[in-house]
């Protein structure tokens, strides 16, 4: 019976000093300090995309020209910034803002950093709003917003 009590004793005071050693535990935060980080993970390399520091891809929207009442043309430019653009092209949409989650037309390239596009299945007598985007990574870059009226289909 006292070998009972002396293990309980013994393993009671193990436990309570182990609980107290890992209260007084402090990890680290990785992302808060560079030096701990290149300690802990020297093989982690910062992703330029989210690197607040890193100028982003920049998009341009051009002005939209030959305008009738179903179609009309414009264009954009993407300049180059970090990371790798995978999808590029012109929002469309009848209201202000518009995104990639509404009409999208994608561009041809026509030389270097430029691209044109025509906006086909438009409605005569109608504002419509446009802007230029470039997906990197994650994120969607989106350029200047432009806004230009369909004419009336009457001849």
């Amino acid at each position: 019976m006292k070998i009972k009590k002396v293990s309980l004793f013994v393993f009671l005071v193990f436990f309570v000093s182990f609980r107290m050693s890992a209260q007084k535990t402090e990890t680290p935060l990785l992302k808060g300090d560079p030096q701990v980080q290149e300690r802990v993970s020297p093989s982690v390399k910062k992703d330029p995309v989210s690197n607040p520091g890193a100028p982003a891809v920049g998009v341009i929207t051009s002005p939209v020209r030959n305008i009738n009442a179903f179609s009309a043309d414009c264009g954009y430019t993407i300049s180059n910034g970090k990371g790798v653009v995978s999808r590029h092209g012109i929002c469309l949409n009848r209201k202000p803002n518009p995104t990639t989650s509404g009409a999208i037309f994608t561009g041809v390239n026509t030389s270097g950093s430029d691209f044109k596009v025509q906006l086909t299945g438009l409605a005569p007598s109608t504002t419509f709003y446009i802007r230029a985007y470039a997906t990197v990574g994650a994120s969607t870059i989106y350029g200047n917003e432009l806004s230009f009226t369909t004419p009336s289909d009457k001849k």
